[in-house]
């Protein structure tokens, strides 16, 4: 190494996802059931013999039906190789771009310690739509750490908001998007990870939920779709997969909505999980629960993963997060955003 890339800074990135079970085992989707209930239950009344209960049989129900196990951390690893190769190619910092998870091993949490092994560390929520249970993670886990690490540690957010990244679906569903062979309505769906809207009392959840985050990011997407000059469906759709626990949750569902264009007789639908940026468990269950419908044509597109539109946005918006205040795309509930001074 030469003593001019020793001078230049090095700045760690996580891209940072959910996370899922890689195997059927009972106690590897055991521990990441539990690990995701316990960040609703810090939000949520959910009790742990609750807890408990669910993760035991989602274990058992992987385990006894064989089910594979989900590609989304591999996808996301992928993610993370793809954009070091891409800031690998810019003047200036040294990039190290690695993967975590809130939910799967390694730990997001686990990662914070880390960021004073570097110049910077700046994390990315792969989660478009902020909220408590998304970016608010990592942010609430810094407010126990020393201040230092608070320091270096930055969270990049506010994906929701992004007229560039609503360019790339576009594109993405353009390109992917198979012929109508059959006649009769068509639809488009773009299928969005519900939250929690009102809480077992009826009231509005006391936490920062995300759904006014997901509705203008569902409905920038659906406007910039329908203002394409030729159009390959008679309707775009919103509807939401969602886990059901500590409330009532976003609608309309996805069987809500499934069922309704049944009735209506579309013939021909396409679903994107539009939320979701790599491929995983919750993507391969809309696409069987596609099939299962009466709708006579039925697809659903792949996800973005490593599409290198994809790689070059998150690429230039980090070029971009390093010439801003630390705080400049951190979600505006943020909790670190009180330290505003400081700079990446």
């Amino acid at each position: 190494m030469s003593l001019d890339e020793k001078r230049r800074p090095t700045i760690r990135v996580i891209l940072a996802a959910h996370g899922e079970a890689e195997t059927a085992g009972f106690l590897e989707n055991f521990l990441v059931g539990w690990r995701t209930l316990g960040h609703a239950a810090e939000v949520m009344r959910l009790s742990a013999p609750l807890r408990l209960a669910i993760c035991t049989m989602h274990g058992l129900r992987k385990r006894l039906t064989r089910q594979s196990g989900s590609p989304h951390n591999a996808n996301t690893r992928n993610q993370a190789k793809a954009l070091e190769l891409s800031l690998a190619s810019q003047n200036g910092a040294q990039f190290i771009v690695d993967s975590a998870f809130a939910s799967a091993s390694p730990s997001l949490n686990d990662q914070i310690d880390k960021a004073s092994e570097f110049d910077q560390q700046v994390v990315v929520s792969l989660i478009p739509s902020d909220s408590r249970l998304s970016c608010g993670l990592f942010c609430h886990a810094l407010l126990e750490a020393p201040k230092h690490l608070q320091q270096n540690n930055v969270v990049l957010s506010r994906l929701w908001e992004s007229s560039e990244l609503i360019d790339i679906h576009c594109a993405h569903i353009e390109a992917r998007c198979p012929p109508v062979e059959s006649g009769g309505p068509s639809c488009l769906l773009l299928v969005l990870h519900g939250t929690l809207v009102r809480d077992q009392q009826g009231q509005k959840p006391h936490f920062h939920t995300g759904e006014a985050e997901k509705t203008f990011y569902g409905q920038a997407l659906r406007a910039a779709l329908m203002s394409q000059p030729e159009k390959r469906w008679d309707r775009i759709e919103i509807a939401f997969l969602n886990h059901g626990v500590g409330g009532q949750w976003s609608a309309p569902t996805l069987d809500e909505t499934l069922s309704r264009l049944e009735k209506e007789g579309v013939n021909h639908l396409v679903a994107y999980a539009c939320e979701h940026l790599v491929d995983g468990s919750e993507t391969a269950q809309l696409a069987a629960r596609l099939n299962q419908s009466a709708i006579a044509q039925t697809h659903c597109l792949p996800s973005l993963n490593s599409d290198p539109d994809l790689i070059d946005f998150l690429a230039k918006r980090l070029q971009s997060a390093l010439q801003q205040p630390r705080t400049a795309m951190c979600c505006d509930p943020c909790p670190l955003v009180t330290d505003s001074a400081a700079t990446v």
